[in-house]
């Protein structure tokens, strides 16, 4: 009988030459005997090598075996040579292995060797003289392998070196069921499938388990039983064993299998830890992260050109975890994560936080002088004070970012009292037409339309609590207090229906733009012309002004970072979408001169205004006052008669005139002379015409359009919708009585009672007509019933009714007589009538003394008829 040609490890003994195997064995099962293997290159050998056969017979391999038995089970694997870490199995492992009662063998499967029709051989060829100390050692495989698991229970450790063939023999030694059907594999089938398992974890060997009862499994329900019954036919090197055998094979507890078959039964297919998906953070990493988190977000500059977060050059990592320990100390915080976690902590969590070596826009004048004196100085002195201030200057900082980050929010809430407005300009280097994501040095040089824009943010509650502009010009009109003015009077006009009372103004600290006579006097004529009650305007330190609209102009950068844009229309729809929420995009081609406007009217000439970093102006005596300070926490200044920017009112019917447009910055003539036709093919055709006329309309702007006979600002002023107290869309009445109702008092007897004196009847002639009176009807569940008194005739009085509640208002009650609503009037017995002569509030409500003292009559009266009762 030809061999088979084996393929198992690098160790394999290659039987693939065998062509004859004879042998003769008697009728005990388990003898040794010794065998002949015959070749065709080196004719008949004999082998000095053990034979264990688990029954008895007499074969010859090439006739005898084909013919008298159906199969001849010769086991491939066995052939191999064994691992060095495997005991050389002996004659009495064989003998012990093999002997057992003739029960067991015949109550086999017919697929088992020990059947009748079948019979395996077992070869055992390994090596003589193997050192027994070597045995004992874990392979570098299974090092790995205790060192992977050498954080979990040591029963792992233990998995990975307790599989000795000494064990694997008292495996199959052991009793599984009543087939013993364990004792059907092999050796190898044992080493063979823990070492596919040896290496998983709980619960990965969960999963495995779970997913072999899936496989192999098959579930019966009973309508009697609430268990189904579940038949195991688990499969190991093609062998069929129950489930006792394929636990021990795997090294799997009972429970963890009875589990495991708990989750097939309910239909689970996957095995998850109870804490998956859950971490639980320590509280000073909490704290640090927090902390973190705050403090870059007072202290960064957010990139208008990139989704980065610019720390001070000034600071350092090492700095700003000396300052969160020192902090955290200060509040009784003692345990501190350690620096290098810190630096562990920014680098996962905030990676877009940099600190520069040098900041790409204008550096704070102070913070770079104190970082220079800082590394100048000789003593440890030197440095503690340079620290000091630094802490100092940032501490400043920090609280002005947070007054308008206070603002914002102020806005979104409340925004009937609040309206918060951001104004800034964006470089405008990264707009110019055309613009194309990649430059080459054909195009670089030739003219471009360069293309300003001036983004503001206007804060109010909406679906994302803020509106977005953005007023684009190509540099015709000079960028001064005129398109500071325009873009506020435009956003105002906007949104004139959702004003607030006061208006938060944040701007950069530029003096060309903002921070001038012009732009504070106009905040002054806001308030003058009624428009608002208290105008602030707010300026954050040099160095550290950007804010939310630099990170709008970082996603506007962003999107038109990667895309080619050849025409207006083209930069206009990106800017819209680039943004959340969508950016109103506006054209500015002309400016009103509010300057010339405002110029005859100002009180005078500004000094030392280009220090403070707030303004408020509020209603004066004649016009609205302004003070100032410098930080927040400053008292407002001056301290006794307050400033005033305009001495007189300018007449809003004579409107501004128009600025005149300056083309020399366009710089025309180069303009029509490279676009676009010196682009040649990086513009397409069908942009090439709408580009041309949009360069022709450029050169149109130095006709001014004929002046206004109305503007923005006394549309404002006629707007009469804003600040007018909405009618409330529900009854608040009933919860308002039961949150202000109040307890009756407790009494034992007459005692707590409170004596009221007995109305008499001479007391009834003090009742004019017009008089508010209370009256006692019958039906006490619409109490109070109010009038006013039209007759008093006898013991008769004429009530004109009234409709409110105990704390809501009193309305006159009508009814409708044919096609005319008339007052209700009854006449009701005179004494009826239990209280008169009392007002109502401006508010037409019962006063407070009245209600109570009214239901005081009320209760006296119910207790009186319950006595009579």
């Amino acid at each position: 009988m030809a061999g088979n040609n084996l393929a198992n490890d690098s160790k394999q003994t290659d039987i693939s030459f065998l062509t004859d195997i004879s042998f003769k064995t008697d009728h005990s099962a388990g003898t040794i005997v010794s065998f002949d293997v015959h070749s065709p290159s080196s004719g008949t050998s004999s082998l000095s090598t053990d034979v264990s056969f688990l029954g008895a017979g007499e074969f010859s391999a090439d006739d005898q075996l084909s013919q008298e038995v159906p199969e001849v089970l010769f086991e491939p694997s066995v052939f191999s040579t064994p691992h060095k870490s495997t005991h050389d199995w002996t004659t009495d492992s064989w003998r012990e292995l093999s002997s057992g009662d003739n029960e067991h063998n015949s109550e086999l499967p017919e697929h088992s060797p020990n059947s009748e029709d079948g019979l395996r051989l077992y070869l055992d060829i390994s090596e003589e003289n193997t050192d027994d100390s070597e045995d004992l050692q874990p392979t570098p495989g299974e090092k790995r392998t205790i060192a992977a698991h050498s954080g979990q229970r040591g029963r792992w450790k233990k998995r990975c070196m307790d599989r000795t063939s000494d064990s694997l023999v008292e495996i199959l030694n052991s009793h599984s069921c009543q087939n013993d059907c364990i004792k059907s594999l092999s050796l190898n089938d044992l080493e063979n499938s823990f070492n596919g398992v040896k290496d998983l974890n709980e619960n990965e060997l969960k999963q495995f388990a779970l997913g072999q009862i899936w496989t192999c499994c098959e579930a019966a329900w009973d309508e009697n039983s609430p268990k189904p019954n579940i038949t195991y036919r688990f499969v190991i090197c093609g062998k069929i064993i129950c489930e006792k055998a394929f636990c021990r094979c795997y090294d799997i507890s009972t429970k963890v299998f009875k589990d495991c078959v708990d989750s097939f039964v309910v239909g689970k297919r996957n095995i998850l830890h109870g804490n998956r998906g859950t971490t639980r953070t320590r509280e000073k990493t909490t704290t640090a992260l927090t902390w973190m988190r705050y403090t870059f977000q007072q202290i960064g500059d957010h990139m208008p050109h990139k989704q980065e977060i610019h720390l001070p050059v000034s600071q350092t990592k090492t700095s700003l975890y000396g300052r969160m320990r020192s902090e955290l100390i200060d509040q009784n915080v003692t345990d501190v994560v350690t620096k290098e976690y810190f630096m562990e902590l920014w680098n996962r969590h905030f990676p877009e936080v940099k600190i520069g070596k040098r900041s790409e826009f204008t550096v704070c004048g102070i913070c770079q002088s104190l970082k220079e004196k800082e590394e100048k100085a000789t003593s440890q002195q030197e440095r503690d004070e340079c620290y000091q201030l630094k802490q100092e200057h940032f501490n400043h900082v920090q609280t002005e970012r947070e007054q308008y980050h206070l603002a914002r929010h102020r806005a979104s809430t409340e925004p009937k009292e609040v309206t918060t407005m951001i104004v800034d300009g964006m470089d405008q280097s990264k707009t110019d037409l055309p613009h194309f994501a990649q430059s080459d040095k054909d195009t670089k040089h030739l003219a471009k339309i360069t293309t300003h824009i001036t983004g503001v943010l206007l804060h109010t509650r909406s679906p994302h609590n803020k509106y977005a502009y953005a007023y684009t010009d190509v540099k015709q009109i000079p960028h001064d207090s005129n398109l500071t003015i325009h873009c506020i009077l435009a956003t105002l006009m906007k949104h004139r229906d959702i004003l607030g009372r006061e208006l938060f103004l944040q701007l950069d600290n530029c003096f060309r733009e903002n921070k001038n006579r012009y732009v504070l006097s106009f905040c002054a004529l806001l308030v003058d012309l009624q428009i608002f009650q208290k105008v602030t305007v707010h300026f954050l330190p040099v160095g550290h002004t950007h804010e939310d609209v630099d990170q709008m102009f970082s996603c506007v950068a962003k999107a038109l970072q990667k895309r080619n844009i050849y025409t207006y229309e083209d930069l206009r729809s990106f800017v819209k979408a680039s943004y959340t929420p969508a950016i109103d995009v506006e054209e500015v081609r002309y400016l009103l001169d509010v300057k010339e406007w405002l110029k005859p009217h100002l009180a005078g000439n500004f000094a030392h205004h280009s220090k403070p970093l707030w303004f408020e102006f509020t209603p004066g005596d004649n016009h609205a006052a302004m003070r100032y300070k410098m930080w927040h926490n400053d008292p407002w200044k001056p301290e006794g008669d307050a400033l005033f920017c305009l001495k007189s009112l300018p007449s809003l019917h004579h409107c501004p005139l128009w600025v005149e447009p300056c083309l020399e910055r366009v710089d025309l003539p180069w303009l029509q002379k490279d676009i676009p036709s010196k682009y040649g093919d990086r513009i397409p055709p069908a942009k090439k015409e709408e580009l041309r006329m949009f360069v022709d309309a450029i050169g149109n702007l130095d006709e001014l359009p004929v002046p206004v006979s109305s503007w923005a600002l006394l549309e404002l002023v006629t707007w009469e919708i804003r600040h007018q107290e909405e009618e409330p869309t529900q009854d608040l009445e009933p919860l308002r009585a039961r949150i202000q109702a109040e307890c009756r008092p407790v009494t034992i007897g007459s005692q707590g009672r409170i004596q009221h004196d007995a109305v008499q009847e001479a007391d009834y002639s003090s009742i004019e007509v017009g008089h508010h009176a209370a009256v006692n009807l019958i039906d006490s569940t619409k109490r109070p019933y109010l009038g006013k008194v039209l007759a008093c005739d006898g013991d008769q009085v004429t009530i004109a009714w009234m409709k409110g509640s105990w704390s809501g208002e009193w309305k006159e009650w009508l009814c409708k007589r044919g096609k005319n609503m008339v007052p209700y009037t009854t006449t009701v017995p005179l004494q009826s009538v239990i209280l008169w002569g009392f007002p109502l509030t401006g508010r037409n409500r019962l006063p407070k003394k009245v209600a109570v003292d009214l239901k005081e009559r009320y209760s006296k009266i119910d207790e009186d008829d319950e006595l009579n009762e």
